[in-house]
């Protein structure tokens, strides 16, 4: 397929076990509602807004993995952030109005190049003219944005814009975990549930990558009852593991 042959030049990382249906909870309804209404044709382009580490690279693999395979539509994913700083060459940017979507992770880092904000512009206009369709993922909305070409900023202010949430809110969290472990077909005794609501990470890629890493532990317990032991290993892992993914988003961050 078109899209299968470009990807290892344009550097993507996509990850496959994401899915829509891992963003559980209210808060997420509009940011959804957006999407299906994207996804059957009554939005041509979409900007999400979320703080770093709160699920944009993660819901740009699923929404990437319902287009292609529920939709039966060709998609391109890539984060702008690899691309610049790899030194891709802006000329990358050429062509990707061919796909039916075009889904750009890590648009503040446009930031940091007049040339790629050009190319961006240029691409932006192609993909209106093919009539396809964008979706934008960045740390703050577009009139925010340090962006000196001021036709690509007018642009992108365009789109329909919506922020993700925090995930502060403990149901939020609690409906997060709930439908990533009901896609898993997953259960977790409550006291780990509980913890990981409670000291775990706030977003969804981060919980996938928690519950991989306590996985073992729980193979072939008994669900009647799960010994303390388990129980303070697993939680000693979540512990551990949330550390370092807030240490990692920190020096990206950073």
């Amino acid at each position: 397929m078109m899209n299968d042959l470009m990807q290892p030049s344009l550097n993507l990382d996509l990850k496959q076990d994401a899915s829509l249906s891992d963003f559980g909870g209210k808060g997420f309804a509009p940011v959804l509602g957006a999407i299906r209404e994207l996804c059957v044709g009554n939005l041509r382009e979409l900007f999400i807004i979320g703080d770093f580490g709160f699920g944009k690279t993660h819901l740009a693999a699923a929404i990437y993995r319902d287009y292609t395979q529920n939709r039966n539509k060709s998609a391109i994913s890539l984060s702008l952030g690899d691309m610049i700083d790899s030194d891709e060459d802006v000329g990358a940017l050429i062509g990707l109005e061919m796909f039916d979507l075009i889904i750009i992770d890590d648009l503040h880092l446009v930031q940091r190049s007049r040339e790629w904000q050009e190319g961006l512009f240029h691409l932006i206009n192609r993909v209106r003219e093919q009539n396809r369709q964008m979706v934008f993922l960045s740390d703050s909305p577009a009139r925010e944005l340090e962006i000196g070409l001021l036709d690509l900023m007018t642009r992108l202010a365009l789109a329909p814009t919506f922020r993700l949430p925090s995930n502060e809110d403990i149901e939020d969290r609690q409906a997060l975990l709930a439908s990533i472990l009901r896609r898993k077909n997953w259960r977790l005794p409550e006291q780990i549930f509980e913890y990981i609501v409670h000291q775990g990470p706030r977003n969804a890629g981060d919980m996938i990558l928690v519950l991989d890493k306590i996985s073992p532990l729980l193979t072939h317990l008994s669900r009647v009852q799960v010994p303390k032991k388990t129980i303070d290993e697993a939680k000693n892992i979540i512990e551990k593991e949330t550390f370092l993914l807030e240490i990692s988003e920190h020096k990206m961050d950073g």
